[in-house]
């Protein structure tokens, strides 16, 4: 089995990605040496916002799938919380996820485990994608965003925003203890933090495509693994999802832990969220061909 795709030549290698990854988990090394309760706070913090709010609630439930709609505050808010995971600006990261779910572990598929486990995990990250270079392509993918005047600021504000927020993390804890808090907070809230975030996210990509079990029957690889449901506050049921790409909930079992869906339930009860899509009744059915994004395309495996 190869390690890359045959799409990842050095013409498609992007080193600046490469650089600032390998870099970041370097200096994710130094919470090693600079730990404190302040940081450990920041860390629990920016990792709820970023991980949860930002990429599982806004860049998943959210954006790619349109799984609810909520205020326009709270939208503007969540996306900026994605942003700061680093994981790229709101219609990249909503692209390359609807590309998945319409090539899921097939040829086309960005990230399938089914070349290697590296290359679904993070070295997928290093090569650019050439269906997603074509601005007609990723025009068809994201039509809802590609004008949204809030994704195209995050889009060019991408990398002010996060120079700015070490230095912010950084100012934030010098007033609080000094120096050494200061760079508590920026190891533990910033660098260290980053690299949580994008390894839970990117397990989702890789080992719930190759370890875990399923509740239906679907054309591709995905699988439910508990502790990355866990780890990922409900993405690691993602044979359910893959079943329903579109429904709000991804825990469709009792124990299938998904407090991202209570996060959702909650904004809607004060009036911040409204259209959440639903899990639908009659589950079994529903069929195996491929579909459009967002239909479903599983049954119940009974």
């Amino acid at each position: 089995m190869p390690l890359l795709h045959a799409s990842a030549t050095a013409k498609t290698f992007r080193p600046a990605t490469f650089a600032v990854i390998i870099a970041i988990h370097v200096l994710a090394l130094s919470a090693i040496f600079t730990y404190s309760w302040q940081g450990l706070v920041a860390f629990l913090v920016m990792g709820f916002a970023t991980g949860c709010l930002g990429i599982t609630l806004c860049y998943h439930r959210m954006l790619s799938h349109k799984s609810f709609k909520a205020h326009p505050w709270v939208k503007n808010f969540l996306m900026l919380c994605g942003v700061l995971t680093l994981e790229g600006d709101p219609n990249w990261w909503v692209a390359n996820h609807r590309l998945h779910h319409k090539e899921a572990d097939r040829d086309l598929d960005p990230h399938s485990p089914l070349v290697s486990l590296p290359w679904s995990h993070m070295l997928w990250l290093f090569f650019a994608n050439p269906k997603l270079e074509k601005d007609c392509i990723k025009s068809k993918l994201i039509p809802d965003l590609v004008n949204d005047p809030v994704a195209k600021f995050f889009e060019k504000a991408f990398l002010p925003i996060n120079l700015a927020f070490p230095v912010l993390l950084y100012g934030l804890g010098y007033l609080i203890g000094g120096p050494k808090i200061a760079l508590s907070l920026l190891c533990w809230g910033g660098f260290f933090r980053i690299v949580w975030v994008w390894h839970i996210t990117w397990c989702v990509n890789s080992v719930t495509h190759i370890w875990g079990y399923t509740n239906y029957k679907v054309r591709d690889e995905s699988l439910n693994l508990w502790w990355v449901g866990i780890l990922a506050f409900g993405e690691g049921w993602h044979n359910n999802h893959h079943a329903f790409p579109a429904t709000a909930r991804n825990g469709h079992k009792w124990w299938e832990f998904d407090p991202t869906y209570g996060i959702i339930a909650l904004l809607k009860t004060v009036g911040l969220a409204s259209d959440i899509v639903p899990l639908p009744i009659a589950k079994a059915t529903a069929t195996v061909t491929a579909m459009p994004l967002d239909e479903p395309r599983a049954i119940a495996n009974n």
